[in-house]
């Protein structure tokens, strides 16, 4: 059996999704924002302290040390700036990359602040671009894109993939 790797915009769902699949599916569940806190603290604290650069850089190596088989991962919203990471998540993991895809207004709806959230932003972008270049990323990296404004009809898609 393959891992599988959940990516894509904060709020679509891949820690929840991801638990619960862990649960049902009887797999290991691992999410790289807890590898990342666990070694460096709150991600918003990171950000602000040492800067986008330096975050996506301890993301990346935080990625780089998982070592799983038969597991469900979730990824850092913004995990698809580490070109490194994804590919090992892909091929050395030998995981199917499932981009959990939120429309436009899904993802203005579920966001809050994006400051407080601890949304990186390397590109200064406004928050529709923001949207746009994450999902043109997740699309590139992805196997999969599983629609995901519908948390409910989500999880059975996946029940039934998994």
């Amino acid at each position: 059996m393959r891992n599988i790797c959940f990516i894509g915009l904060p709020y679509s769902g891949k820690s929840n999704l991801g638990k619960k699949l862990s649960l049902i599916k009887n797999r290991k569940f691992i999410e790289t924002d807890n590898i990342l806190k666990e070694r460096y603290g709150k991600i918003n604290n990171i950000i602000k302290k040492k800067g986008v650069n330096k975050f996506l850089f301890l993301e990346n190596k935080c990625a780089l040390s998982v070592n799983c088989n038969e597991s469900i991962i979730s990824t850092g919203g913004s995990m698809i700036y580490n070109n490194e990471a994804m590919q090992h998540f892909k091929y050395k993991l030998n995981s199917d990359i499932i981009h959990l895809e939120l429309s436009l207004d899904e993802f203005k709806n579920r966001i809050k602040n994006l400051e407080k959230r601890g949304v990186v932003n390397p590109n200064n972008l406004n928050l529709e671009e923001l949207y746009y270049e994450r999902i043109n990323l997740c699309n590139f990296h992805s196997d999969i894109v599983i629609k995901s404004d519908n948390k409910l009809k989500t999880f059975d898609i996946l029940k039934n993939y998994i």
